[in-house]
């Protein structure tokens, strides 16, 4: 019978230590096999929590394609069936699989957007750069988030995290969470401050027609966008519920904005999002299967989320975030600890409908322009626009050093 890694992690502390010791075995096994096979100084793999082409490692595939169009581009997923849109100079490789190891054992630069899975071995002459998925976090992680709560404690038992001997580059524009990583994962490297690829597109000049018309939505419809993220203690059966009435808030917006409005719901990825607390409305458009959220942000008049961090990524926009936490008692007890008390940020929070309504009613352009402000102030932005020309510099720069050095 085949028992997941995901399985074993649920059941108890020694199962997981277990669990992880036995993956870090084969995953050390199974990359060693490449080891007479030389690092191909041309070659990129990229790899996202979900699999999906977002986020910033989309970002820094993009530029590398335009300016370097000859690298050979791999990518991580986690379906046999590759169901994402990639494009065509992307090639797929399944988690885990012979051929992902084998690209992993090869490509001369890693790019991936979560910790990097325990039993990873590293070459001299390879380039490991950490992205994270989320740079304005709420929630704790990893070793803080393991001492605060037992559940999560229990089943990340024996997790190592490699990223301080592995990681050349972590890169981030926020100066609140280089002090997170380091205290989470023992991250004592090279930071790069001056943002995350993802972000650029929020600070530039950018049309976003394409992305209305590949999604339908008209050019006369104001666009609220709703994305809490996962629960914790849901990961068994995958389903979010929220009592939050979206047709209420549309309403709402319709009357004081006198414009058309639609809702993007959008859940986190592996979950699946139920309002329970609204009625079928064809205002309300589910984008869950849209890859990249930061599109979704860019097309967006207002975001409301939970805990998210994309609430803190909404803000360069200077647009409208309100944080809707009607589950703060349990989230904060079954999930995740806070890394600050809500009372001490300067976000817009609602607990019941009452307060949300309230909340959208009272929002006028210079609250939300000096809301938006501390919001990045918190989290001490460094974000620029030109963070993921910065990086694919220092990546060229590095497969042009093996490509002399090997003389090719």
């Amino acid at each position: 019978m085949n028992i997941t890694i995901t399985n074993l992690l649920k059941k108890s502390s020694l199962l997981s230590r277990i669990g992880y010791a036995y993956r870090e075995m084969k995953t050390r096994q199974k990359i060693k096999r490449y080891d007479s096979v030389d690092t191909q100084f041309n070659k990129i793999l990229f790899a996202t929590t979900q699999g999906r082409f977002n986020d910033s490692c989309k970002a820094i595939a993009i530029y590398l394609h335009q300016v370097q169009p000859t690298l050979e581009m791999v990518w991580v997923c986690r379906d046999s069936k590759y169901n994402f849109d990639f494009p065509d100079y992307i090639r797929p490789v399944l988690f885990e699989s012979d051929e992902y190891f084998r690209e992993l054992a090869t490509s001369s630069v890693w790019v991936f957007n979560y910790l990097i899975p325990q039993g990873t071995v590293k070459r001299d002459n390879q380039l490991y750069i950490q992205v994270w998925h989320g740079d304005k976090t709420f929630k704790k992680i990893a070793n803080e988030a393991a001492r605060d709560k037992k559940s999560y404690r229990k089943r990340t038992s024996g997790r190592k995290f490699l990223e301080n001997d592995l990681c050349d580059y972590f890169m981030t524009g926020a100066e609140l969470f280089t002090e997170i990583w380091e205290r989470s994962v023992g991250y004592h490297g090279k930071v790069l401050t001056y943002g995350l690829p993802r972000n650029d597109i929020l600070l530039k000049e950018y049309d976003p027609t394409p992305i209305c018309e590949k999604l339908e939505i008209p050019s006369d419809k104001m666009v609220l966008i709703y994305a809490p993220t996962f629960r914790d203690h849901h990961i068994d059966n995958g389903n979010i519920g929220t009592d939050i009435d979206i047709s209420e808030v549309l309403d709402i917006l319709e009357e004081k904005y006198a414009r058309q409005w639609i809702c993007l719901k959008r859940s986190h990825g592996g979950t699946k999002l139920i309002l329970t607390g609204t009625k079928e409305d064809g205002r309300i458009i589910d984008v869950s299967q849209y890859p990249d959220m930061n599109d979704l942000l860019l097309i967006s008049d207002m975001l409301i989320t939970d805990y998210s961090s994309c609430a803190g990524d909404f803000a360069y926009t200077g647009k409208p975030v309100l944080l809707y936490q009607d589950d703060f008692e349990l989230y904060t007890t079954k999930d995740r600890s806070l890394i600050f008390d809500m009372k001490d940020t300067p976000y817009f929070v609602a607990h019941n409908m009452g307060e949300l309504c309230e909340r959208i009613m009272s929002l006028d352009e210079k609250s939300i322009t000096e809301n938006d402000r501390k919001i990045l102030e918190l989290y001490q932005s460094t974000q620029t626009d030109h963070s993921t020309e910065d990086i694919c510099e220092i990546i060229i720069k590095h497969m042009k050093s093996i490509s002399e050095g090997s003389g090719e």
